[in-house]
C-alpha cells in the first residue's frame, strides 16, 4: 500500500506542473486541491466509518495539518526560486531526517540491512535527479534551497507524527485521513482566498486542464494516496515507509520522460535501479513490520 501511494504521489509532479501552466496560482492550487480532498475524504469516511470528529481535539492531528500545509507551501514556492532538480534532490532526502527522529522518538530498531538500504538511497537519489552531473545543481537561489529543505523536514515530521498517532488502535485510517485533509484545508484555504482577494490570482484564468489536475490531485494524489499510505504505515516502521516512498521519485522521472519530453540517460536509470534495490532490502529487514526497541 505504501508503494501504491508513492506511485500516485509520483504522478502528482507532472499533474501539478500541468495545473500551474494552465493558470493556477500555486497557493490557490493547493487550496482548491484540499477542498476537493476534504470533500472526497468525507465521502469515503461516511461510507467506511466512523467519522470520529473527536480527533479534531487531538493537537497531533492539527500538527499533521500544519506540517502538511508547510510542506506544500515550501515546495511550491521553492520551485519558483530554485532549479527543479535541486529542489527535488533536497526534498526527497527528507528520509535522512526520518531515520534519527524515528530512532529517538519512536524507538525504532535499525538492523545492518536497513542501515545499508538507507545509505544506498543517497547516491540513488543524486544519480536519478542529476544524471551524475553535479554542475546541474549550480545557479539556484539560497532561499529556494532552504525552502526545499524545510519541505522535506516538514514531511519528515508528518511521517513521525502519523506513526505516533497510529499507535492507538482505536484510530481508524479513514477518519485520520479525513481530518488531516480537513485541517490542511482549514489552514491553506484562507491563504488562497487572501491571494484572490488581493488580486494576485483569478480562478477565471484557470483552464480545463488546470481544473482537471486539481480534481485528480485532490482525489487520487490526496485522499486515495493518503488512505493507502496511512494504512501501510500501520504495518511498517517510519523509516521503511520513507524509503518505500522513494518510488515516487522514479515514477516522477518516468512521467517527465513520457509527458514532458524530459530526456533520461543511462545514469539516471542506474540511480533508479539503486533506489529499487534499496526498497527491496529495507522490505526484507526484520524490523520492516513496525517493531521498536521498547
Amino acid at each position: 500500500m505504501t508503494m501504491l501511494a508513492g506511485v500516485l504521489w509520483g504522478t502528482s509532479f507532472v499533474s501539478i506542473q500541468l495545473g500551474l501552466d494552465d493558470g493556477f496560482h500555486p497557493v490557490v492550487f493547493i487550496a482548491v486541491r484540499f477542498i476537493i480532498a476534504f470533500a472526497s475524504a468525507l465521502l469515503v469516511a461516511r461510507f467506511i466509518g466512523p467519522l470520529n470528529p473527536a480527533l479534531l481535539k487531538d493537537p497531533w492531528v492539527w500538527g499533521l495539518g500544519l506540517t502538511n500545509t508547510v510542506g506544500f507551501l515550501c515546495q511550491y514556492v521553492a520551485l519558483g526560486l530554485t532549479v527543479a532538480t535541486k529542489a527535488a534532490l533536497i526534498t526527497n532526502l527528507s528520509l535522512i531526517f526520518v531515520a534519527p527522529m524515528s530512532y529517538y522518538w519512536l524507538k525504532e530498531s535499525f538492523t545492518p540491512l536497513k542501515v545499508g538500504a538507507l545509505l544506498m538511497t543517497v547516491p540513488g537519489i543524486i544519480l536519478l535527479t542529476t544524471g551524475g552531473d553535479l554542475a546541474s545543481l549550480k545557479g539556484s537561489e539560497f532561499l529556494g534551497d532552504m525552502l526545499s529543505l524545510a519541505a522535506g523536514f516538514s514531511w519528515a515530521f508528518y511521517i513521525i507524527i502519523t506513526k505516533h498517532i497510529l499507535r492507538d488502535p482505536k484510530v481508524s485510517v479513514s477518519s485520520l485521513t479525513l481530518w488531516v485533509m480537513g485541517t490542511t484545508a482549514a489552514l491553506v484555504v484562507p491563504m488562497g482566498i487572501g491571494v484572490i482577494a488581493l488580486g494576485g490570482a483569478s480562478l477565471g484564468d484557470v483552464g480545463n486542464v488546470g481544473w482537471a489536475m486539481a480534481v485528480y490531485t485532490g482525489i487520487f494524489c490526496s485522499t486515495v494516496a493518503y488512505l493507502l499510505w496511512t494504512r501501510g504505515l500501520r504495518g511498517v516502521t517510519a523509516t521503511v515507509s520513507a524509503v518505500l516512498l522513494l518510488i515516487m521519485v522514479v515514477v516522477a522521472a518516468v512521467m517527465d520522460y513520457v509527458f514532458l519530453d524530459t530526456e533520461i540517460g543511462m545514469v539516471p536509470w542506474i540511480g533508479a535501479g539503486i533506489l529499487l534495490v534499496a526498497m527491496v532490502l529495507v522490505s526484507l529487514s526484520p524490523e520492516g513490520n513496525g517493531t521498536s526497541r521498547e
